[in-house]
């Protein structure tokens, strides 16, 4: 059984071993830890014989020289023809019909040079991998089968190489060939349907598996038609609780409150790929190679497009994920959607490794939202400080090959951007961003002290990040008194009396050590009162037409601040004092600036008291 090499697969460097090795053939069949069969693997072992004088390859001197063909006209250096590793290979001399090598002139002292020398050549032969091998029997010049396989090892057994070394060559191969090129489909379970090594590959599939209708013809059409090539794969699923965040809070049946839990499911899919070697169906004379990690990668790729990832629901982003999680913790999450997920690929080209982690959050909202509360009071101050700092992280519904991931994402009624979530929430806990008692910040807020609140934050700050889908806030709360006028952002009123006082008279002295004299001279001074209002409303709600309409809508001249601004100054004026006998006007003052919306009014009494 002649065994031919193809050196370098160049066509014209076909080398035949020669004696020819015995070959032994084996199968062994890959398989999960659940026992599943995703692959196999030929084990090709030649165990053969090195003739100091006979054979291919030739032997060489020391010096590199060959020693000569025995003729029966007498010794003659080898002929010009020769090929393969150091020349050693007659590709002149065929392979059958029993047609031998010609004998080499080997002299006693020199036997262990040659074979020393034909090791050099055969480790050289088996040194690279996918070379193409032919099995070809001795009756004739049509190959057997033809493998392209990985050098597992080549030994050479232990003796004194004088007449002869025994020598191994273990090689290993995931298709074998026959004479067209065709793949030898003998049971291989690359080939089944109910495998994970094809794309039809159902995880949660029953029954005994079921072969193709239509196998593929070559390596090139097991390729693409979803085969691949790998050593070994693991996939793995986990949930977990992410306690660090917080979702929107929600009422019970029983009218509490409850801060639904947000959870981290991992998905982790890893292949070790074989590198494969196989003839080009165009030109079987190219051999092309599909490394390692590239056979894991195209693995693993293309498992994961058969899974369906584009389902929004978690519990349909894998046909029955339940059951790859637990079925009692996806019911606890039933109704809950995958969001923000990301995808991980690490490639290891020397291990010929191929990984991919996603991940998503777990969430029964559109967005999650972290926030701080500080609260404070100082002795100089009358009121209570509650100030509280947050940030809302929108989730997105795009996947990791969608377009854009956050940011301006096209909205739509089903799927809306990161920032476009994050934005909804927001509305929703600050009340359209009005606040007031109907919203959740300032409930929170309120909830915190004893005191009742000011439904209107003191400041406000936001910032947002439309890419990444994250909106921060800071407001800050005290227990100031509502406000009396109606649709105003704040208002301060001040009111100022002075009492009457004596009516005296300064009269300098010159040297008068005790400073001036202070003479009195009957009578008091008035009673007076000044009053300060000073308002803020929304810049935004300020018209800017023309024709006084900027003029016109002055706090004071539209209602219903006009009505109520009235009604306050009456209410201050000191018209309502105990004994009032008169009181007189100072000319009031405004100040209107449209553009800040602020407004300020003030006004001076003098009145007279009957006591």
């Amino acid at each position: 059984m002649p065994i031919q090499v193809r050196y370098l697969n160049d066509p014209n460097q076909e080398c035949v071993i020669r004696p020819a090795p015995l070959v032994s053939i084996s199968q062994s069949v890959s398989k999960t830890g659940g026992g599943d069969a995703f692959g196999g693997t030929y084990q090709i072992t030649l165990t053969g014989k090195i003739l100091e004088d006979r054979g291919f390859p030739l032997a060489r001197r020391s010096d590199g020289t060959l020693f000569e063909k025995v003729t029966a006209a007498g010794n003659v250096a080898w002929g010009g023809t020769l090929q393969g590793p150091y020349k050693t290979f007659d590709t002149t001399v065929s392979h059958y019909d029993d047609k031998r090598p010609a004998t080499q002139a080997v002299p006693n002292y020199y036997k262990l040079d040659a074979i020393l020398s034909k090791q050099k050549a055969l480790r050289a032969l088996f040194a690279i991998d996918g070379q193409r091998l032919e099995v070809t029997s001795v009756h004739g010049n049509e190959p057997e089968f033809i493998c392209y396989p990985r050098v597992v090892s080549i030994s050479f057994s232990e003796g004194i190489y004088i007449n002869q070394s025994d020598y191994t060559v273990t090689l290993e191969a995931d298709t074998i060939l026959d004479y067209n090129h065709d793949v030898d489909h003998d049971g291989n379970p690359l080939y089944l349907k109910n495998d994970p090594y094809h794309a039809e590959y159902n995880p949660m599939g029953s029954g005994s598996p079921s072969i193709l209708s239509s196998k593929p013809k070559n390596t090139q059409d097991i390729l693409s038609s979803g085969g691949f090539f790998i050593e070994s794969f693991d996939e793995s699923w986990s949930i977990e609780t992410d306690e660090s965040l917080g979702e929107t809070i929600t009422n019970d049946a029983n009218g509490g409150q409850v801060i639904n839990k947000s959870y981290r499911l991992t998905h982790t899919m890893s292949a070790t790929g074989k590198p494969h070697y196989f003839p080009n169906k165009s030109n079987v004379d190219d051999v092309i190679k599909v490394p390692a990690w590239k056979n894991a990668q195209l693995f693993v790729n293309k498992k994961l497009q058969s899974t369906g990832h584009g389902e929004q629901n978690v519990h349909l982003l894998y046909p029955n994920v339940r059951n790859h999680v637990g079925s009692g913790t996806m019911s606890l999450i039933e109704q809950y959607r995958g969001y923000d997920h990301s995808r991980t690929e690490e490639v290891s080209i020397s291990n010929g490794s191929y990984n991919v982690t996603e991940t998503w959050l777990l969430a029964s909202g559109t967005a999650y939202e972290n926030f701080n509360m500080n609260i404070s009071s100082e002795v100089g101050s009358p009121f209570i400080s509650v100030s509280i700092d947050g940030s809302i992280k929108g989730l997105s519904e795009s996947g990791p090959s969608g377009v854009s991931v956050g940011g301006r994402l096209p909205q739509s009624p089903t799927k809306k951007s990161a920032y476009g979530n994050a934005l909804e929430k927001y509305r929703s806990i600050s009340n359209q961003g009005k606040f007031g008692i109907g919203s959740q910040i300032y409930k929170r807020a309120n909830n915190a002290v004893a005191v009742e609140l000011n439904s209107q934050p003191n400041s406000i700050s936001l910032a947002q990040n439309e890419y990444d889908g994250t909106i921060t806030y800071n407001l800050s709360f005290d227990n100031r008194p509502t406000n009396i006028l109606s649709g105003v952002m704040s208002e301060s009123i001040s009111v100022n009396d002075t009492y009457p006082g004596d009516v005296f008279a300064i009269i300098p002295v010159i040297g008068r050590k005790q400073g001036p004299v202070l003479q009195y001279i009957g009578g008091r001074t008035e009673y007076k009162r000044d009053l300060s209002l000073e308002l803020v409303l929304d810049y935004t709600d300020v018209s800017y037409e023309r024709d006084r309409k900027l003029l016109l809508q002055k706090p004071s001249l539209t209602d219903p601040i006009k009505t109520q601004l009235k009604e306050l100054i009456q209410e201050l004026s000191p018209q309502h004092e105990p004994g009032i006998r008169k009181w007189f006007v100072a000319p009031p003052s405004e100040s209107w600036t449209p553009k800040e919306g602020r407004y300020s009014v003030n006004i001076s009494w003098t009145y007279e008291l009957d006591k």
